[in-house]
Parts: C-alpha cells; sequence; structure tokens
C-alpha cells in the first residue's frame, strides 16, 4: 500500500504551525502573488522562506499554489517568482495554465508539478496523458466517484489526490464562469466573488415559483471522514483538506480529526469519530455531505448559505423593554461565543448572560438565560457559531512542539581528549566536540545516567532521543555546562540542516521565447448547434463548419449533414467521464467522422488519431498554452480583444467565441431536481416539463439547459457578443447556438455571412440582449 499523505490548508503562519502540530505530511499555500485564493492572507517572500524551513525540519512537505491562468505579459514575473520557488526548496508546484506547466518541466525539470483540480481531471484517459508529460501527481474533480476514483488509481502510476473535507463548488472546477462573466471576478484568475452562495428563485416558464428553497447554488460542505477506508484501499495518495481562507483553530481541529482517523484505519483499530466531528463542526460548517465520491443525494439544505455551527437552544420569548432574547438551552453557552438566530438570520457575540435575572459568565444545558440583542426575535433555533471553548481546545494543540521525531545519539568522552557528541537522522549526522578536555574525576565522576540525562533534555525542539550510545572512560569529570552546550550545539546545526534541505539542482536562467509566427489569417466560421432544427438552419449556410455536440441523436445529425455534404465536427462534453468517452469512440466510428472538438485533456488523449479541434474547456488563455496544442484553438471565454490580437500563434489557428449563450457552470447538481424532491433525483424528466432558469437578486435570468447525462448546464443571463469583429486577428469565428429559436438562430447567422461576405456591420446588439464579456476589458 502506497504511504498516504494528510495535506492541510495554510492561510498564514498560525495556520501552518496548527496543521504540522496537530499531524500533517504536507501543507498546500499561495504566494502572494499568481494563486487560486486571491483574498487569503497568503505568504510572502520572506514568510514562505519560513514556511519551506519549518515544514522541511518537520519532514513535511510544501505545495505552492500557481494554479490560475495567465496573460502573455505575466510570464516574466511569473517565472521570476518560480525561480525563487525553486530556489527556497519548495517540494512541490500545483498547476492548472499548461502553458506554464509546458515551462517548468522544460526549465525546472527536478520541480514536482501537481495539476490542480481547475484542470478537471476526471477520467484515465487525463491521467494518461499527464504521465506522459512528466507531471507527478493528478488531483481529481471532487465530482468523481469512488468507483471513477479507483478506476483511475488503477489507471496510472501518478500520485493522485482527492479532497476530502472542506467547501464544494457547484460547479466543476475550472469551468465555472459565473463570477467572471457576471463580475468579472474569474474563478481561472483567483478572484472568484462566490455567486453560489448568493440567493436565486426558481422560475418556470416565465413564472417565479415558491422560493422555499432560497440558497440553491450554495453545496454543503464535504466530510469524508467516515469513508477514508474507501478512499485508501481504492489507492488515493494524498487527503486533502479544502480551507485555506479558514482561521488556524478549523485548521487543526479537521486535520486532527483525520490524522486520527487516517491512523486508526492504517492501524487496523476500530474508531470513535464523534468528538473529533462535533470539534470540527464547532469550528465552521454548512451541514455535511459525503458528497459523489460516496453517491450523496442530498448534497445542499439551500436555507442558508454561511457557516451553521450547532444549534444549541430555541427563541422562548423577547423582551422589548430591556432588548433581551430569552433562550431554552440544548447545549452549553459560554460568554464569549457568537451566536446567531436562524429565523432572522442576525447574530453577535454573547457579551454578557442572565439567569434569573443576574448576569453568570456561562449557561447550562436545559437553563433559560437572556442575551442582549437588538433585533426582535420570537421564535426559532439559535445556532452557535464561534465555540470559545473549542477555539482555546484547538489552539493548545498547537501553541508549543508537540511534534517531534526520533534521533540518535552517540557520546564519546575519554579522559585528556575533547568530548564529542554525533547526532543522526536519516542521512543527515552532525558532531560537534566540548571546547576543553575531559579530566579524570577527583571525587565525584559523572556517570552514564547523568549524561543520558542531560542529553535527553530537548524540550521544545523538534526531536526526542530514541537510542543513545554512551562511550565513556571510568572516573571521568567535565563541567554540565559544557554537556548541555554540546546538545544545544548539535541540535542546533541537524535543525539548519533539515530545514535547509538541498532537493532541487540546477534549472534554465531565463524564461523561453515562443517562435515568432507569421500572422496568417483566413476567415473560417464555425457554428455550434444544439438541437436537430438549429443543425437543418445551419447547414443551408454554405461558409459554416457545422459543430455538433455528442448526445443520442447524434447519427440523425450527422445524416443531415451528409445530405447537405457537410463534415459534422463532433464536440465533445466539458465533463467527459470514461464511460462517455469510450462510447464516443464506437459511435465517431460507426458513423465516420473525422474531427473532434475537445473540452477536457481526457477526451484530448483519447482522440489523438483524430483530427482535432481544442475547445474552450481546456482553457487557453496565453500563447503558452497555445503552443502546447499548436492545433486550431478556441481560445479562452475570459481573454479581451487585446490580449487575443497580442498572442504570438498562428492565427489561422486561432479561434474566438464571437457569439453565444456562454455556459456559467455545468454541474452533476440539478436545481430543479433539488426544488421538486428536496434531493437529487436522476433523470426525473422535470426539465422536460417547461423551460426553467435561475433569478437573481438582481432580477437577471440564466436559463437551465438538462443534458441526457442529466447534467445541468447554467447559461449567462446576456448573450456574448463581439461587436469588434473588424478589429479580431484570428481565423476562427465561433458561434454557439443553446436556446434560441429559428427567428433569433437565423438572423445572427445573416448577419454574420454578411459581414463575412460584404464587411457589413452586425445589427447584433441592437436585437439580442449581449455582452461584451472580457473583449472589452
Amino acid at each position: 500500500m502506497k504511504n498516504i499523505e494528510l495535506l492541510a490548508p495554510a492561510g498564514d503562519q498560525e495556520s501552518l504551525i496548527a496543521a504540522v502540530q496537530n499531524g500533517a505530511n504536507a501543507i498546500y499555500l499561495g504566494g502572494t502573488l499568481f494563486n487560486a485564493r486571491a483574498f487569503a492572507k497568503n505568504f510572502d517572500h520572506e514568510q514562505m522562506k519560513w514556511a519551506v524551513e519549518y515544514a522541511h525540519l518537520h519532514h513535511v512537505k510544501i505545495y505552492v499554489t500557481v494554479n490560475t491562468l495567465y496573460k502573455d505579459e505575466e510570464f516574466e514575473q511569473l517565472f521570476s517568482y518560480i525561480q525563487d520557488l525553486y530556489d527556497l526548496q519548495v517540494d512541490a508546484l500545483i498547476i492548472q495554465d499548461i502553458g506554464l506547466f509546458d515551462i517548468v518541466r522544460q526549465c525546472f525539470p527536478d520541480f514536482d508539478v501537481h495539476m490542480s483540480t481547475q484542470s478537471t481531471i476526471m477520467n484515465p484517459y487525463a491521467a494518461h496523458y499527464f504521465e506522459q508529460l512528466g507531471a507527478t501527481r493528478i488531483v481529481l474533480a471532487r465530482e468523481n466517484t469512488i468507483e471513477e476514483i479507483r478506476d483511475i488509481c488503477q489507471s496510472t502510476s501518478l500520485e493522485v489526490e482527492v479532497f476530502v473535507h472542506g467547501a464544494m463548488c457547484v460547479c466543476y472546477s475550472g469551468q465555472c464562469l459565473m463570477s467572471s462573466m457576471i463580475g468579472k471576478r474569474s474563478g481561472n484568475r483567483g478572484a472568484c466573488a462566490q455567486p453560489c452562495r448568493l440567493q436565486y428563485r426558481l422560475e418556470k416558464d416565465g413564472q417565479l415559483l415558491e422560493n422555499k428553497i432560497p440558497y440553491l447554488l450554495s453545496p454543503k460542505d464535504m466530510m469524508t471522514i467516515e469513508h477514508v477506508g474507501l478512499l485508501i484501499e481504492a489507492g488515493v495518495t494524498s487527503f486533502k483538506i479544502e480551507g485555506r481562507m479558514k482561521r488556524p483553530e478549523y485548521v487543526a481541529s479537521v486535520v486532527k480529526a483525520y490524522r486520527h482517523a487516517i491512523d486508526s484505519y492504517l492501524a487496523k483499530k476500530k474508531v470513535d469519530l464523534k468528538e473529533d466531528i462535533a470539534y470540527m463542526k464547532a469550528m465552521f460548517n454548512r451541514n455535511y455531505t459525503s458528497g459523489y465520491m460516496n453517491h450523496d443525494t442530498y448534497l445542499l439544505d439551500g436555507d442558508y448559505s454561511g457557516n451553521k455551527g450547532i444549534v444549541i437552544g430555541e427563541v422562548v420569548y423577547y423582551d422589548r423593554s430591556h432588548k433581551r432574547v430569552s433562550v431554552l438551552l440544548q447545549h452549553d453557552l459560554y460568554q464569549g461565543d457568537s451566536i446567531v438566530f436562524e429565523k432572522i438570520d442576525k447574530g453577535r457575540p454573547v457579551n454578557k448572560i442572565y439567569l434569573n435575572k443576574k448576569l453568570v459568565n456561562q449557561g447550562k444545558k436545559g437553563d433559560t438565560v437572556e442575551i442582549e440583542f437588538d433585533f426582535p426575535v420570537s421564535k426559532g433555533l439559535v445556532r452557535k457559531t464561534i465555540d470559545k471553548q473549542v477555539i482555546e481546545k484547538m489552539q493548545k494543540t498547537y501553541d508549543k512542539e508537540y511534534r517531534q521525531s526520533a534521533i540518535k545519539m552517540s557520546f564519546y568522552a575519554h579522559i585528556g581528549q575533547n568530548a564529542q557528541l554525533t547526532v543522526e537522522q536519516g542521512d543527515y549526522q552532525i558532531t560537534v566536540k566540548s571546547p576543553s578536555l575531559v579530566e579524570k574525576a577527583l571525587k565525584t565522576p559523572l556517570d552514564e545516567q547523568r549524561i543520558k540525562k542531560q542529553l535527553s533534555k530537548l524540550g521544545q525542539t523538534p526531536f526526542y532521543v530514541q537510542t543513545m550510545t554512551i562511550d565513556i572512560d571510568d572516573q571521568i569529570i567535565m563541567p554540565i555546562k559544557e554537556l548541555n552546550e554540546l546538545r544545544r550545539e548539535a541540535v542546533l546545526l541537524l535543525s539548519e540542516q533539515l530545514s535547509h534541505q538541498q532537493i532541487h539542482q540546477k534549472h534554465m536562467p531565463s524564461l523561453p521565447q515562443l517562435p515568432i509566427q507569421e500572422a496568417k489569417k483566413t476567415t473560417q466560421i464555425y457554428v455550434q448547434v444544439s438541437t436537430l432544427e438549429q443543425l437543418e438552419w445551419a447547414c443551408q449556410y454554405p461558409d459554416f463548419l457545422i459543430v455538433y455536440p455528442y448526445q443520442s441523436n447524434l447519427e440523425k445529425a450527422n445524416h443531415i449533414c451528409q445530405t447537405y455534404q457537410k463534415e459534422l465536427i463532433l464536440a465533445t462534453p466539458r465533463v467527459c467521464k470514461k464511460q462517455e468517452i469510450d462510447e464516443i469512440k464506437t459511435i465517431i466510428k460507426q458513423q465516420n467522422i473525422k474531427t473532434i472538438l475537445v473540452n477536457d485533456y481526457g477526451a484530448y488523449d483519447a482522440f489523438k488519431d483524430y483530427s482535432r479541434i481544442v475547445g474552450t474547456g481546456l482553457n487557453v488563455y496565453n500563447s503558452y498554452a497555445s503552443h502546447h496544442y499548436q492545433l486550431p484553438t478556441i481560445v479562452s471565454l475570459e481573454m479581451s480583444l487585446k490580449n487575443i490580437n497580442q498572442m504570438q500563434t498562428d492565427f489561422s489557428k486561432c479561434i474566438v467565441q464571437v457569439y453565444g449563450k456562454v455556459e456559467n457552470m455545468i454541474s452533476d447538481y440539478c436545481p430543479i431536481s433539488q426544488y421538486y424532491f428536496g434531493y437529487q433525483k436522476k433523470q426525473c424528466q422535470i426539465c422536460k416539463q417547461g423551460k426553467f432558469a435561475l433569478v437573481d437578486r438582481k432580477n437577471e435570468h440564466f436559463d437551465i439547459v438538462c443534458d441526457e447525462q442529466c447534467r445541468m448546464h447554467l447559461l449567462n443571463c446576456h448573450t456574448l457578443y463581439l461587436e469588434q469583429l473588424d478589429k479580431l486577428k484570428a481565423g476562427g469565428l465561433f458561434i454557439h447556438i443553446t436556446n434560441e429559436d429559428e427567428q433569433t438562430t437565423k438572423f445572427v447567422f445573416d448577419e454574420m455571412i454578411s459581414f463575412i461576405k460584404y464587411g457589413n456591420k452586425p445589427q447584433i446588439k441592437e436585437k439580442i440582449k449581449t455582452t461584451s464579456g472580457y473583449f472589452k476589458d
């Protein structure tokens, strides 16, 4: 069985200490630049240096997140930053951008690379692809089931990492454009505003439904602590805890709990996890789900998107004259705790507690206490969101040096020679000598017991003595002060060696430059449609290259294309599990399809023997990423017109989506099913009974389209459209038709053809509710 790594988050130094002292094997963290948690405290250069030294002293690895997408003009600074991390002896980089991946593999060949969950790795084909490229590890999508995880682990020699605890994204990571498209805060650029945690109403056929689930996109937190055995047996290498934005005590509680669970399973010991779970819950929770991994269909509650804490009581009445709320306690409440009144979603720190009209510092289970509160609240549950007692208990788990590793000591003292102490740990060995010579004792000699006692006083060091060898003459004497100095000096030097381990050797000194490409341009229009009717309309335009998504009517679609003497380009979905890829492989052989538009790394690898077009699911955001493929490529939907035109690429192969309702989210979770059943009921077919949309607090409408795999596609409220078509250098224009009607579809087609043939400016903006997205960024 592989070694099992417990991987913890750290948003600051205190969180890192909490994670290490509670048993983490590795820490992932971000610098102040270039990472996917731009709003965490993060680590500057000096803090990063300290983090590596502290972690390595405790035999803990440091992984740094550089897992966002990068613009061309950022690569010089990014390369310099990677050099700094390399020189600091960071153990590995966590990467999303395939352009950055290529640079690191070329310039820093002994730097381990972990492909981020932002890369949407979800099938064995993607694992194979990154194994061939030289990655060290892949971080799987949270949506993989235990069966899929096992299949991927068995198919690759790469290390496999999975998220086991913490916040869940409702959309597949790396494929979410919700925050980006509605507020230009890109999750792929580390600035997600978490719009999924806001309230939405479900609309059917233009009518708002009852608001019985206010938070339709806000999942529970993941907790798999009771299933660690399944993941270990499946072959998972690393258990990852989410939470770089969380407080240190939260990190301590979760790391402590999972360390307990993993160690107990490996030791084949039965373990009661109730207390561990209670402490984790007290620190932060949105209620728990075991997630897609364990086929849990109850993925969200929908009533509240923040910390739910624990229920500690119920409101009895509100005293308006004194502005106090009376609460019947189900659990103890202490001065310094914080509470929330569920009915009105308001809360406060508990500064004063009244029991029988007298001030007390705590209320016990069964007491009816009064708490000062300015907002009237007459009923409902009361939740404790900050537990002072648990916080203090967690702080004590890392307030001093608890994590010690074994060392060997050898002490030699012979009369007339300098005393000598050697300490060893693994390949590291330190020998120090006393400043004065050992003398013969005239009265009381120094015996072995006293020597062992002094040398074993390691106190607040990260070591304990496993074995000690004493080799001394009889009747020796030396100052105890010198003996203590030998111990301190040896331990300090060993600490220095461990803290400054050289795990990297040599790298290229400068950023590699891409070859200058001739700016070719031959305009082609790619049109992706969603239905057979739309396909019929599109095929009537001779200039269009036709793209059709993989779905059950593909044979009919191909027949329509053949009727019009058109080649059908098959588009794979942005989410493609192994079974779907295998099905696609079978049907494209039957249908003699030659060209595949691929949208994930697995499909890219699986269809390498076909003509391929790289889709937006692969997030090509810069020239280095484009160079990786050297194929016709649809660039990222988050690129500006300026960034596109400045790319060093063959523009005849550069394709830009200039029209279409952007898929803000793609998810295995369905808000329609959640609304009607209260859980995820697959293939319920409710979506076929009308047109559904989510409506936000600004009354913007986001259409819901469900596919045959029962995945939810949430479309943007405004249609993406590039008005400055005449200024675009790219040779490929991509039009994506989703749920538009015949009139709108043909209008768009006609306007685009008019532009291509006659240079007429399209009037799309005047008739359709559009957004320029990032084009004008």
